[in-house]
């Protein structure tokens, strides 16, 4: 009897299988100007290290290393690691639930629609680790589609093995339990992105 994949495993399938076209793609802009808007706030707070949660294939820790910024970063995906290493990044294989890295090490950290594929009941646990790599007081973006209160595989996945979702309206995603972290701000942008009706959520915290 084989043992049984999981969730994870079927992320980090799915994304390994699709490194190549998500390598060769130019970001949205509205994710780069809310990158640029992180940067600017950590320069103008003199934050250095930032981790990055969920890297995909390095565009935006590319982006954020060529500002200044000392920049780790990580994936389910050993492709999307290794096309972000290519890019001279400090990348790492790992889960958001056991991060490789001491207490307090990151001065920030910036999730680009990344912690949408962790389910609810996992969540608080996955914000825990997070706080405990981050130093007090280091802020944490959290970028996240949301609008809709949804849980599993979407409709009109495309990738194979279909990947879990989780998202949030956004009175739903203000209401989540965040330990480890106060909250400091919250946005909704309309973006054109997909075939979707969501919208992408902008969540700010500030580790304790």
């Amino acid at each position: 009897m084989g043992v049984r994949r999981t969730y994870k495993d079927d992320l980090a399938r799915a994304y390994d299988a699709d490194v190549v076209r998500r390598g060769a793609m130019t970001p949205a802009k509205w994710r780069t100007d809310i990158t640029d808007m992180f940067a600017a706030d950590a320069t103008a707070n003199g934050i250095s290290s930032v981790l990055e949660l969920g890297c995909g294939t390095g565009q935006l820790a590319s982006r954020l290393l060529e500002r200044g910024f000392d920049v780790t970063a990580i994936d389910l995906s050993p492709a999307n690691v290794a096309a972000t290493r290519e890019r001279g990044i400090d990348a790492h294989v790992a889960d958001f639930a056991s991060l490789p890295f001491s207490d307090d090490t990151f001065e920030a950290g910036f999730a680009m629609n990344s912690l949408l594929h962790v389910p609810s009941g996992e969540l608080p646990a996955v914000l825990t680790e997070i706080a405990r790599v981050l130093r007090s007081g280091s802020p944490l973006v959290i970028v996240v589609w949301g609008g809709e209160d949804q849980r599993g595989e979407i409709a009109d996945e495309w990738l194979d093995p279909p990947r879990y979702f989780r998202t949030y309206t956004d009175e739903g995603l203000l209401a989540l339990d965040t330990p480890g972290f106060g909250f400091t701000s919250f946005d909704a942008i309309d973006v054109s992105e997909g075939n979707h009706d969501l919208h992408s959520q902008i969540l700010t915290l500030e580790a304790l």
